[in-house]
């Protein structure tokens, strides 16, 4: 996160809409982030026994909800996109790229603590692009870790907390998505498929300093809607070319540090 490893959140990857993949070999090896098989928790493990139905039931709500989001788009993009061969709804539904993540954001610690009242607005996860076509979002729910071990529901430990997102004017927006409702943001694969006509949203979460902040942590799920790998969604550039050079700027290890 801004250039250092992110220790402030924990991720659970998984594709909902199927867990293996039945594409070739070579998109396979090429391309083993979007097209391995789901790991899933043992349907015995204590806590988890209902993780993965549940898991799989939330993503292909998100999904089919997007799905439609896409075909409302449509009309605006249509006249804008790289390929007008296969629809945003069509390159979505057929894909097989579909990956759903469950975050924690962990509660503040000694390596992490508390941030003062001018904290950076970035300061639970920093400024940065999804590189999907569309983004779902959940709402976000806050747990406050007590002493005695026990775990519950609380409200937002702050009015700051949360997530923000910069317009395409430049302004700092607060986003507050109500429980039981959906968000949808676009990525950057959608803003090259469509010349920059649908702009990709910048975005990052913050801690937000409040009374019992210092055990509480932030839980959310986000689905992310793109392409196979082998669609175009530039000039001479498909869904995979254009991941691996995002892969490449974000994780790979440079002189100096992390890029």
């Amino acid at each position: 996160m801004n250039g250092k490893p992110d220790t402030l959140k924990g991720s659970y990857y998984a594709n909902p809409t199927v867990d293996s993949p039945s594409v070739s070999e070579d998109q396979k090896v090429q391309h083993p982030e979007y097209y391995g098989q789901n790991i899933w928790p043992k349907t015995n493990e204590k806590g988890l026994e209902e993780f993965e139905q549940a898991f799989k039931d939330l993503g292909r709500f998100v999904f089919k909800i997007g799905t439609e989001v896409a075909i409302a788009c449509q009309p605006f993009a249509s006249s804008y996109l790289t390929d007008n061969s296969i629809s945003l709804s069509k390159l979505i539904s057929t894909s097989q790229t579909t990956k759903a993540r469950l975050l924690h954001y962990f509660p503040p610690s000694e390596e992490n603590p508390l941030p003062a009242d001018d904290e950076p607005v970035d300061s639970w996860c920093g400024f940065h692009l999804d590189h999907s076509l569309l983004t779902g979002l959940c709402s976000a729910i806050y747990l406050s870790h007590e002493n005695d071990g026990t775990i519950h529901q609380v409200a937002s430990p702050s009015p700051a907390s949360g997530l923000y997102i910069r317009t395409r004017g430049g302004d700092l927006t607060k986003v507050v998505i109500p429980p039981n409702c959906l968000a949808f943001q676009t990525g950057e694969a959608l803003e090259l498929a469509t010349g920059g006509q649908l702009r990709a949203t910048p975005h990052c979460v913050r801690v937000g300093a409040g009374e019992g902040a210092e055990k509480v942590s932030r839980e959310t799920f986000a689905l992310f809607m793109q392409p196979d790998t082998d669609h175009i969604i530039g000039e001479n550039e498909t869904f995979g070319s254009f991941s691996k050079k995002v892969f490449a700027e974000h994780y790979e290890e440079k002189a100096g540090g992390f890029s």
